[in-house]
């Protein structure tokens, strides 16, 4: 099994035979960032999964707002998986990638993913159902931001 496939085989790869995950990270391409490097703005065409095999993604809100509030809404590190609206309909980002350091990535386009879908089904319901548990704790982690926002908001008085 190759390093990568170790790093996301409790995560995006579980549950897929080695076969599979080997076929899946063939077709990735590794590219590496700069820190401060923007992968992808929140309310554009999503067109790119992105796995991180080191470094760190942080995820943003690009809200109008007052100056200097955090929009940062979580981050990503090795192992992790992010841009999964390129492959749910509507396929829009719903949040803006930002690098944070040197970060090296796979990247696989939306196209790629659906002919592999098409020609495995066992991979497609694996694969969807794994970006679902992701996007499960993704919605977790979102809520329990928001639920700290808002208490601060009370305890403040603002």
């Amino acid at each position: 099994m190759s390093d990568a496939a170790k790093l996301f085989a409790e995560g995006l790869l579980m549950g897929l035979a080695p076969d599979e995950s080997v076929a899946f990270l063939r077709r990735c391409e590794e590219k590496t960032y700069q820190d401060g490097t923007r992968l992808f703005m929140e309310q554009t065409e999503a067109s790119k999964l992105y796995l991180i095999l080191k470094g760190c993604i942080e995820l943003h809100f690009e809200m109008p707002q007052r100056e200097n509030a955090d929009t940062v809404i979580a981050s990503r590190k090795s192992g992790d998986a992010v841009g999964w609206s390129a492959i749910v309909p509507p396929h829009e980002y719903r949040l803006s990638g930002y690098c944070k350091g040197k970060t090296t990535l796979l990247e696989i386009d939306r196209d790629t993913l659906e002919v592999m879908f098409e020609t495995n089904y066992h991979f497609a319901y694996v694969f969807m159902r794994n970006i679902a548990v992701l996007t499960g704790e993704r919605l977790h982690q979102v809520q329990d931001k928001l639920a700290k926002v808002l208490a601060d908001e009370a305890v403040s008085g603002w």
